[in-house]
């Protein structure tokens, strides 16, 4: 069964992917332009600008002169290799597996093919596909849009996945009303400046939660209330919304669900953030959602956005009809990204960040190939040995310990069959146990009561105990233990009652 990291990384690979990535490079070795490249996991530092294999559209595709483009959390993701976790399923173990970055991106229509008649060369679009740092770039005309004619391409390539992301969260997750009271966590960032804009077209009350310095510009964006999250602390407040769009992930979902009506709406953004964890990214937030909306009618949600170019064309209309407009925090020349790059991994951009791609690229600015790699950043080689030998020592540990533990009770009770799973299931019990209580963040006091319950309940289940197996699989929430131990007791109560085990 794929874990929810899994599946997160998956669907950014698809989510910002279209059937154009496999394409057909020219032939002619005189059909060359520049792209940015990078062979090694690391800081901004690893990015290079090199020459590449002009890409040629198939006959579902377009060739866009890219003008413009902007950076977004996926494209560190990808640079840096984080979350580690992530690498043997879809970065690439020791090294990365695609070496292009950049999703959203503006530009010119160069050639279409056969089977494309909605566009046509000299169109000016925007859209997403991945390997958008580079002169050229091939897509299918699913994931773009005309671009808004009062709008320069700086404007449009800020759009496509933090205001499709802004728009699908609030709509399709959040089930937005009018009159409703929605707040924003992170209202100064790229998603929340499109977020706040967004919800009140959908006439909804909207409160901004983001630092001192941006107050201004959120309530300017057309925010009723405006929280400093540096001076008070607004899961502690007693106003309560039918809409969360938490787009930081700062806070503890307990506190979120504090300020939510009993009925109201949680939505995350699941592509992971600066402060989330390097080895795990997104995945503990994940799992405390999974686990605490089984326990309550507030209803919670992870997304991740849908590129499309429906909703593209839904945003382009807004902006034409004066209803929504991009905050551009910093503009660059393209030969300084990986300035621009250190600049959104600070996490303090006030919306978007992008790039002008002119008609002769610069090398890239002075610094930028310094030796690869932040300080502090383990090697690739360290990180891999982690994600082979830490998941290893939890599987194999409990083992050898059940294999010893059921030695003992083959000692002491030599005529029956001992149950090595059953010592091994106890084992993990009471490990999950502890997990469970970490993930409620419910502080020291919980997790104690949380790894004693699953402790006794494991302690009984080694003494075959009906009503303590029935109690301690449910708690596992997971169907296939209950199957192996449906399985496994069934055969170890046929045969008939035995002594107490000495753990």
């Amino acid at each position: 069964m794929k874990t929810h990291l899994q599946i997160l990384i998956i669907a950014f690979w698809f989510l910002f992917t279209d059937a154009g990535w496999a394409q057909t490079p020219n032939p002619s070795p005189a059909q060359r332009m520049k792209a940015i490249v990078y062979h090694e996991y690391g800081s901004p530092d690893v990015l290079r600008l090199e020459e590449v294999d002009k890409p040629v559209p198939l006959d579902n595709q377009l060739l866009i002169r890219v003008r413009a483009v902007s950076v977004n959390p996926l494209d560190w993701h990808f640079m840096e290799g984080t979350p580690y976790l992530g690498r043997p399923l879809a970065f690439g173990f020791l090294k990365p597996t695609v070496e292009r970055l950049g999703v959203d991106y503006a530009g010119t229509v160069e050639a279409v093919g056969k089977n494309i008649t909605d566009f046509k060369p000299g169109d000016e679009v925007f859209g997403n596909h991945f390997g958008a740092f580079a002169e050229y770039v091939v897509a299918s005309d699913k994931g773009m849009a005309l671009k808004p004619a009062n709008f320069t391409f700086e404007q449009a390539a800020s759009l496509p996945v933090a205001a499709l992301t802004a728009l699908q969260a609030l709509r399709d997750y959040g089930k937005i009303q009018p009159g409703q009271k929605v707040l924003i966590n992170g209202a100064s960032g790229g998603v929340g400046t499109f977020a706040v804009q967004i919800a009140k077209t959908f006439g909804a009350e909207v409160t901004g939660v983001c630092s001192g310095r941006n107050l201004e510009l959120v309530r300017s964006l057309g925010a009723d209330h405006v929280i400093d999250y540096t001076k008070e602390d607004f899961t502690q407040r007693a106003e309560r919304y039918d809409l969360i769009l938490d787009n930081v992930g700062n806070q503890p979902l307990s506190g979120f669900r504090r300020v939510l009506n009993p009925r109201g709406i949680y939505v995350g953004i699941g592509g992971g953030g600066v402060n989330d964890s390097r080895w795990t990214g997104p995945l503990v937030g994940v799992i405390k959602m999974l686990i605490t909306k089984r326990f309550t009618s507030q209803e919670l949600r992870m997304m991740l956005a849908e590129i499309n170019r429906k909703d593209l064309t839904i945003l382009a209309d807004l902006i034409q009809a004066g209803k929504m407009k991009p905050v551009i925090d910093k503009t660059y020349p393209f030969s300084q990204l990986p300035e621009a790059m250190r600049y959104l991994e600070e996490g303090h951009a006030r919306g978007k960040i992008v790039l002008t791609v002119g008609d002769n690229i610069e090398p890239l600015a002075p610094g930028a190939n310094r030796a690869a790699g932040p300080a502090g950043t383990p090697s690739p080689l360290l990180i891999a040995l982690e994600l082979i030998v830490i998941p290893a020592g939890v599987l194999i540990v409990p083992i050898i310990a059940a294999f010893v533990l059921n030695r003992r009770f083959k000692r002491g009770n030599p005529d029956k069959r001992g149950f090595r799973w059953g010592y091994y299931f106890s084992i993990m019990s009471i490990v999950a146990g502890l997990v469970l209580g970490l993930l409620l963040e419910a502080g020291p006091t919980a997790l104690i009561v949380c790894g004693l319950i699953y402790a006794l309940l494991a302690w009984f289940f080694a003494q075959r105990r009906r009503w303590a197996w029935i109690t301690l699989t449910i708690l596992s929430f997971n169907p296939v233990v209950w199957i192996i131990n449906a399985i496994y007791l069934w055969r170890r109560w046929a045969e008939g009652p035995v002594a107490t085990p000495a753990i």
